[in-house]
């Protein structure tokens, strides 16, 4: 029986539970069929996404301040893959330093074996989007033939985080396909092997109508993207939702930028995103003077749910430190 939650949105009043942060644009090794960087052929995507990276200067700061709000999370994310950005090992370097909860989000397709034990040395998380248990079901999704590679780099996530007796919390994800039988022997398959703290099936989405709905359009409902993360473009500027980072966006979706005495909890409790979540709460976005996307998204994440949050892996951290 699934086990059924709710996200505490008391928690994230004054600065946000989940801060996403875009470390750099344009290069992954997959050509995976749900994502808008995978469906772009590799050859065309700095011309697509650019090529931005953030500053080491800009990443420690945000390390810093989300590291004095307890609860919180940096989610090291990118459009592309984390693990290409030449300044990842020094910014593995600066969150321990501060001390602060990350989360990576990575395909794991690597041969290097020392940034992988950095990982687990430095992060709280470590999310690997394997997405099949068969190397046919790997290449139909992802693209490429490196389910083996991906296999061996989750044994070793595994058995580095046990025998050094760390906290490192190893998760297994795929994207949820219209195959349930599909998605349920994913689950099946990497709970047997024993690998992972958690194994689970993420939503589908289409990122704000880059990709195709599956199935039939959900009614628009509060989102709880307003009220519990923020997300963090390479040049510091904090954007409405995660999604808008895959494209050419417009300063209408930008609640504030980085910079000078303007940081993460200024514009978090800023009159922009005031005025977003009073529409967001009713569904009626007219009275904005500013466009965004979020007035005809019908795939956001539903405020009252019971599906598979992000937040639940930050409420079972907690737990298992309070334990």
């Amino acid at each position: 029986m699934k086990e059924e939650y709710t996200v505490d949105f008391e928690k994230a009043k004054l600065f946000p539970r989940i801060v996403n942060v875009n470390v750099m644009a344009g290069r992954c090794p997959c050509r995976c069929v749900h994502c808008p960087v995978g469906t772009v052929a590799p050859e065309d995507r700095l011309k697509r996404f650019g090529s931005k990276e953030m500053s080491l200067g800009l990443f420690a700061r945000i390390a810093e301040e989300i590291s004095l709000h307890e609860g919180s999370m940096m989610r090291l994310h990118s459009v592309g893959e984390p693990l290409l950005w030449n300044n990842l090992p020094e910014a593995l370097s600066i969150l321990r330093e501060y001390g602060t909860d990350s989360w990576l989000f990575t395909c794991a397709v690597t041969r290097a074996g020392t940034l992988l034990s950095a990982l687990c040395e430095s992060v709280s998380i470590i999310e690997v989007s394997v997405n099949a248990s068969d190397a046919d079901g790997y290449r139909a999704t992802k693209g490429i033939d490196a389910f083996d590679v991906v296999s061996e780099n989750i044994a070793f996530l595994s058995g580095y985080i046990r025998r050094n007796g760390l906290k490192t919390r190893l998760l297994l994800s795929r994207v949820q396909t219209d195959d349930e039988k599909a998605d349920e022997r994913f689950i099946a398959y990497w709970r047997d092997k024993d690998v992972a703290a958690d194994v689970f099936v993420r939503s589908y989405h289409n990122y704000n109508n880059i990709l195709d709905i599956r199935g039939e359009a959900g009614v628009k409902e509060p989102c709880l993207v307003h009220w519990a993360r923020a997300s963090v473009d390479c040049d510091g500027a904090m954007v409405c939702c995660f999604n808008e980072l895959f494209k050419a966006y417009t300063e209408d979706v930008v609640l504030g930028r980085i910079d000078g005495d303007t940081n993460i909890a200024r514009i978090w409790n800023g009159e922009k995103l005031a005025a977003i979540r009073s529409c967001d709460r009713s569904g009626d976005f007219s009275p904005l003077a500013f466009d965004i996307p979020c007035k005809n998204c019908r795939t956001c994440q539903p405020i009252d749910t019971k599906k598979e949050t992000s937040e639940k892996q930050l409420e079972t951290i907690s737990r298992c430190r309070e334990a």
